[in-house]
């Protein structure tokens, strides 16, 4: 009595189990995750078999509502602030008051569509609706490799709101990014009525950086003689955590950026003295006391400033535009891809392609790039080399020897019929001159006979119709020999 692993004819891996006289098997799939995952199972099974609980006829039910409590309960350690808050708001509010206490084997990518569905007739969109099965799928890949479930239906579910996002949409979706003018303008009235925002706002505009990783910059993180700045840090719910790649950059700050945190750290330097504190603040951008800025309040300087700005004449858009606004200028000025998705701190560059690529400049009639040097040299003449070897004279005896190729056309015919020549009286030729050897070529560029050879042995039977004079130590690099009876 034991539980094997077998491969069928198909590729698929099977579980098989015999156990008091009863056999029972559970298919998973054809790739070597699931091969793996099928061994665990059959070592649990195993298991259960010796401790004598193993009981294939009643297979323990597992409620998804309980599994994602205890999911958020005892990962959360590993979360995020933001994602602690937003991953317990998505399991208590949305995932098990829809699914309930159904078995996570009885799942079915047909519960995930009546989910969308739901969702969307109350109003959410496809990618606040992606957040959540997402949670779904990361407790649903645990269950597997627990071995309690063989497949994922929530695998696919990226694809799935994909496409029910394009069938809800009435119009191409594309990023927001405000232009120069409409910069110069939030700008202007920032720091004309928030001038404590201004500074903030001229740092996300200018560097691309994430609203949480400015609020966390330190003055010891900047380097005014070379123009830098090292993100090390996020400001996550007023907590400090690493940013969102998990690893610390260095980007590059415009001059005028550099100025305006030097004007910030000297009325830092005079506020510190007036209000006798012993120490300048370490946070760049603080509160009047020194305290890192609260991410409510600089909503709040935000709503302000926009709501003045819409009246001139700019789009009411997120704060968050301000890093698409950035990656989509330094595109259109040309900067790389590359460059950009360090600067934005992306992991991955593909990501930066596949968001700001429509603003990459394009120019469709410029195709100069590819217009490359020709390496192997033509066969037969273009129609304008054609029209310029017509008005040429044929070399004289000064071009003899020299290093450089020549390229003119010379005419041969057969004075009379000769049988070993007959072989090569139905088509031209094109031959390969040079002082060592010339050869004949065929149209595919094989050689087809040695002509020096020919010319030497049967010189009578060759008669030159062309005006043009070929000579042996002349090097040419194309002749078209026409052979005719």
């Amino acid at each position: 009595m034991a539980a094997k692993v077998y491969k069928r004819k198909d590729g698929s891996w099977w579980v098989r189990t015999h156990n008091a006289g009863k056999k029972s098997e559970k298919r998973f799939g054809s790739t070597k995750r699931d091969k793996a995952q099928a061994d665990k199972v059959a070592e649990k099974i195993n298991a259960m078999i010796a401790l004598g609980t193993f009981d294939p006829a009643k297979p323990k039910k597992i409620p998804l509502d309980e599994r994602l409590r205890e999911w958020h309960r005892h990962y959360s350690i590993t979360f995020k602030p933001r994602y602690r808050e937003t991953s317990a708001t998505i399991v208590w509010k949305h995932l098990v008051p829809h699914f309930g206490s159904i078995d996570i084997a009885e799942i079915r990518e047909s519960h995930l569509l009546e989910y969308i569905r739901v969702k969307l007739d109350a109003g959410q969109k496809a990618p606040t609706i992606l957040t959540a099965l997402s949670v779904l799928r990361r407790v649903l890949n645990l269950a597997i490799q627990e071995g309690e479930i063989a497949r994922n239906p929530a695998n696919g579910v990226g694809r799935l709101i994909e496409r029910v996002g394009r069938s809800e949409a009435s119009e191409v979706q594309k990023t927001d990014a405000w232009t120069p003018q409409e910069v110069a303008t939030l700008l202007r009235v920032a720091e004309r009525h928030e001038p404590e925002f201004a500074p903030l706002l001229r740092f996300l505009l200018s560097t691309g950086a994430r609203r949480g990783e400015a609020l966390g910059l330190r003055w010891e993180d900047i380097d005014f003689d070379r123009s830098r700045v090292t993100i090390r840090r996020s400001n996550s719910k007023g907590e400090m955590v690493t940013p969102k790649s998990g690893r610390a950059r260095t980007i590059a700050i415009p001059p005028t950026l550099a100025e305006c945190l030097l004007d910030l750290l000297g009325d830092r330097r005079r506020e510190t003295v007036t209000a006798g504190r012993p120490d300048v603040p370490p946070w760049v951008f603080c509160s009047r006391v020194g305290t890192p800025l609260d991410e409510r309040n600089v909503t709040r300087s935000w709503y302000r400033v926009r709501r003045r700005a819409q009246k001139d004449g700019v789009r009411p858009l997120k704060l968050h535009t301000a890093r698409h606004t950035y990656a989509t200028l330094a595109l259109e000025s040309g900067r790389s891809i590359r460059f950009v998705a360090e600067q934005l701190g992306h992991a991955n560059p593909a990501l930066t392609l596949r968001v700001y690529a429509h603003a990459m400049p394009v120019e469709p009639g410029d195709v100069a790039f590819a217009d490359f040097p020709n390496v192997t040299k033509r066969h037969y003449a273009s129609p304008a080399d054609e029209a310029a070897s017509a008005n040429k004279n044929a070399p004289d005896a000064s071009s003899r020897g020299h290093s450089s190729f020549l390229e003119h056309e010379t005419r041969f015919e057969l004075a009379s019929p000769s049988r070993s020549t007959t072989s090569h009286t139905r088509r031209s030729l094109i031959a390969r001159v040079s002082p060592f050897r010339w050869h004949a070529l065929n149209r595919k560029g094989q050689r087809k006979t040695n002509i020096k050879l020919w010319i030497q042995k049967e010189p009578a039977l060759l008669r030159r119709t062309s005006s043009i004079c070929m000579e042996h130590e002349t090097r040419f690099e194309l002749a078209t020999l026409t052979l005719a009876t």
